[in-house]
C-alpha cells in the first residue's frame, strides 16, 4: 500500500469552487454543532433533574463531538480555503483530537444504547446495580482510555503532509494515489492503522446499537412498563389495546438506529475498500461529509423527544432560572427509575399521563 503522505491532499485535488463549498459546509456544521452540543451540556449541568446516567453518556458524546465541531472543523475550513497547513506539531495535535473525538463519540452511542436496553428490558434492581455512580464514571473514563490507546500507534508514526497546494494544481492531483485517493486533509485517516481502527470501531458500535434498539423496539410493542427516557413510552399488561399514536414512539427507536447506520456505514465501506484499492475523491468527500453530520445531529437526536430537556430548554428561554429557582451544580448521579402504573380502570387518565 503506497504511503499516504506521498499523496496530495484533498485541497490539492479540488478546484477553487469545490474548496469554497467544503469551507462553507464545514463552517456551517461547526457553528451548528457547537451550539447544539454546548446547549445540551449546559442544560444537564444546570438542571439537577437532568443528571441521570443516560444523560451522563449523552454529555460524554457531546464533549467528544465538540472536539470535532468546535476544534477540528474551524481549522479544516481555514486549511481547505487557503490550501495551507499548520505547523507540524499543531497539525498532529489537531488530527489526534479529531480521531479521539470520533472514537469517543462512537463509543458513547453504544453506551447510550446499552444503558437504554438495560433500563427498559431488565429489572430496576439490575439497572440500579449496574449504573451506580462509580460504574457510570468508569464506563465514561473507559471510552476515553480506549480511544487514547488506539490513537497511540498513529501518534508515534505521524508524518507531516505536503506544505501547501494551489488551485487545481497538477492535473494529476485529480487522481490521488491508492492509499489515499480517499486522500483528504484528514491525515490521521491516511494511516492504514487509523483507518482500519476507525472501520472496526464503526462496525462494532453498529452491531451494538442495532442489537440494543431492535430489542428495545420489540419490548416497546409488548412491554409492561412506561419508561420516560428519550420519551420512550412503554406500556404493558393493560386491559385495552396500545394506542396507535403511542406505538409510533416505538418507531422512533428505529429512527435513531437508522440515522446512525445512514451516517456511519458509507464511510465504513469507503475505509475498508480504500485499504486495498483507490477510492475516488468525490466518493471519499461525500461520505466523509455525511459522516460528519452525526457529530452535529447527536444532541438533537438524543434529546428532542425527551420532555425533561424540552421543559428545561423552555425554562432557559423564558429566563425562569434567573428568577428564583437556584439549581445546584453537583456531580452527575444515578437517579432511581420511576415506573408509572396507571389505574387500569381509567384509560383516559392513563393517556392523560402519557401526553
Amino acid at each position: 500500500m503506497p504511503n499516504a503522505t506521498d499523496a496530495p491532499l484533498s485541497e490539492c485535488a479540488l478546484g477553487r469552487g469545490s474548496r469554497i463549498s467544503l469551507t462553507t459546509i464545514y463552517s456551517f456544521m461547526c457553528v451548528l454543532g457547537t451550539i447544539l452540543n454546548l446547549s445540551v451540556i449546559y442544560l444537564v449541568v444546570t438542571f439537577k433533574k437532568l443528571r441521570t446516567a443516560s444523560n451522563a453518556f449523552i454529555v460524554n458524546g457531546c464533549v467528544a463531538d465538540l472536539l470535532v465541531c468546535a476544534f477540528w472543523m474551524p481549522h479544516e475550513a481555514v486549511s481547505t480555503s487557503t490550501g495551507r497547513f499548520l505547523v507540524v506539531g499543531y497539525h498532529a495535535f489537531k488530527e489526534a483530537l479529531l480521531f479521539l473525538g470520533i472514537t469517543v463519540s462512537l463509543l458513547s452511542h453504544s453506551l447510550i444504547a446499552v444503558n437504554r436496553y438495560v433500563l427498559i428490558t431488565k429489572t430496576p434492581a439490575v439497572y440500579q446495580s449496574l449504573y451506580q455512580k462509580r460504574n457510570a464514571e468508569w464506563m465514561i473514563a473507559g471510552s476515553w482510555l480506549i480511544s487514547l490507546g488506539s490513537l497511540f500507534p498513529w501518534v508515534t508514526s505521524f508524518r507531516y503532509p505536503p506544505e501547501r497546494c494551489r488551485d487545481a494544481e497538477g492535473a494529476g492531483a485529480a487522481s490521488a494515489p491508492a492509499s489515499f485517493a480517499r486522500g483528504t486533509s484528514v491525515s490521521v485517516l491516511s494511516s492504514p492503522f487509523a483507518a482500519g481502527t476507525l472501520a472496526v470501531t464503526i462496525i462494532g458500535q453498529t452491531f451494538i446499537v442495532v442489537y440494543c434498539y431492535l430489542k428495545i423496539f420489540r419490548r416497546v410493542q409488548i412491554s409492561v412498563k412506561r419508561v420516560s427516557i428519550l420519551n420512550f413510552q412503554i406500556v404493558n399488561n393493560l386491559p385495552y389495546s396500545f394506542p396507535r399514536k403511542d406505538k409510533r414512539l416505538g418507531f422512533f427507536v428505529l429512527a435513531v438506529c437508522f440515522i446512525f447506520i445512514l451516517t456511519t456505514e458509507p464511510i465504513f465501506w469507503v475505509l475498508v475498500v480504500g485499504l486495498f484499492v483507490p477510492v475516488s475523491m468525490a466518493l471519499w468527500t461525500s461520505t466523509w461529509i455525511v459522516f460528519c453530520t452525526i457529530f452535529v445531529s447527536n444532541p438533537f437526536l438524543y434529546t428532542w423527544k425527551n420532555e425533561e430537556f424540552r421543559k428545561s430548554f423552555r425554562s432557559v428561554m423564558r429566563g425562569d432560572f434567573l428568577r428564583g429557582s437556584t439549581v445546584g451544580v453537583e456531580p452527575i448521579t444515578i437517579n432511581t427509575i420511576s415506573h408509572i402504573f396507571p389505574r387500569q380502570n381509567s384509560r383516559r387518565a392513563f393517556l392523560g399521563e402519557m401526553n
